[in-house]
């Protein structure tokens, strides 16, 4: 399988890659990937790591009026996100801070989400206003695949470039132990309410 849109990040410089099998066709798993983002479905993370996110680290990184409040992840379809479009931005913090944008959209097969805004957040404040200051980007996709007897596989796959080089080189092992817990627990989250529902 090829990255879908390899085009976006021109030289990646880390791959992440997860996959889980789901009991219920990709129609059923689809309305909870067109909700993800902050306070609307979440990333269905169900451990500490997502309060602890959305209470302490966001609260720190910007500004006091733009600090949001933890909402726990949903486990609910919500009608008011089933219609995500192209282009449509999808919140990983409260306003003003990190988002992601739609880049692409196979409704039941693909998502993919492209950002530049999260390395603003990644070193201290004084170094934006010098030619070291870190650029680059992010681009997640989700694909679903649908298998035999109504099984799918939806896998979770990350790509990143940073530049200065230096930077990612510095940032490599947070990335690394932030995303794969991310992935990890967003598989296992999405896994258990698809199939909760559909029992």
């Amino acid at each position: 399988m090829e990255f879908p849109n390899a085009h976006l990040i021109t030289n990646p410089m880390r791959d992440l890659y997860y996959e889980i099998e789901i009991d219920a066709n990709p129609e059923m798993i689809w309305p909870w990937i067109q909700q993800f983002g902050y306070h609307r479905g979440g990333w269905y993370i169900d451990t500490w790591w997502d309060e602890f996110e959305q209470k302490y680290f966001w609260p720190n990184v910007v500004p006091k009026e733009a600090r949001g409040t933890h909402k726990p992840p949903a486990n609910e379809i919500l009608a008011e996100y089933q219609d995500i479009k192209i282009g449509d931005t999808i919140p990983d913090g409260p306003p003003g801070s990190a988002y992601y944008e739609v880049v692409a959209l196979e409704p039941n097969q693909l998502l993919q989400l492209y950002a530049t805004t999260h390395l603003k957040y990644m070193a201290p404040q004084f170094v934006y206003k010098t030619r070291y200051a870190p650029s680059g980007a992010f681009c997640w996709a989700f694909i679903i695949e649908q298998l035999e007897d109504d099984h799918s596989r939806l896998i979770s796959w990350w790509r990143v470039e940073v530049y200065p080089e230096f930077w990612f080189t510095l940032l490599k092992p947070f990335l690394i132990l932030v995303d794969s817990a991310h992935q990890r627990e967003i598989l296992k989250g999405i896994k258990k309410r698809v199939e909760k529902e559909n029992n």
